[in-house]
């Protein structure tokens, strides 16, 4: 009994540890460096040109995600000129072993059959999952550019509607970007 009872302290000590390490709004990554489906690493600091960016945390075998797919390819398109590009990640991605329908030979078929225009980037050992606090996806991050990093301004769902063929009531990623654009 003592032995289950250590087990569970130690647990929670290192479940609450993990969530304190997590960003959150108001933090800086200092920079964000991942594989692409092009086989090349993309760096955010790389990026002369953005003010910042939308991530999105999705996974090609998420029924989520897959429900967001046209509408993460529209914030790209909205967005990109002018200078919030998204930059989608793959928390599976570099496992293709442990998570076969989500790893990178998913990723780059997804990227191909819906033609991505963005970044698709292999999450390395959940590195910036953890970082960021994400628990499920699609999650969203909206970053804005500084000289010591990226700020984060926002982290949470697209917008409030699930259903693809339904007008979501709140576009939370499109009002924080637009904040920025102001």
């Amino acid at each position: 009994m003592k032995k289950i009872s250590a087990i569970l302290i130690a647990i929670i000590c290192l479940s609450i540890q993990t969530k304190a390490q997590a960003l959150k709004v108001g933090d800086v990554l200092p920079n964000l460096a991942l594989t692409s489906t092009a086989g090349t690493v993309y760096n955010l600091k790389n990026q002369p040109n953005a003010k910042g960016f939308i991530l999105v945390f999705m996974s090609p075998n998420c029924d989520h995600c897959t429900l967001y797919e046209n509408r993460v390819i529209a914030l790209h398109q909205k967005y990109k000129p002018k200078g919030y590009g998204v930059v989608a990640i793959g928390p599976y991605g570099d496992d293709a072993v442990k998570y076969p329908f989500d790893a990178m030979p998913a990723m780059k078929k997804l990227a191909a059959r819906k033609h991505f225009t963005f970044p698709y980037l292999a999450d390395e050992k959940f590195k910036y999952t953890w970082l960021l606090g994400i628990a499920k996806t699609p999650t969203a991050v909206v970053l804005k550019k500084q000289a010591n990093g990226f700020l984060i301004k926002y982290i949470g769902i697209i917008d409030d509607e699930e259903d693809e063929n339904k007008v979501p009531k709140q576009k939370f990623v499109e009002i924080e970007v637009n904040k920025l654009l102001k």
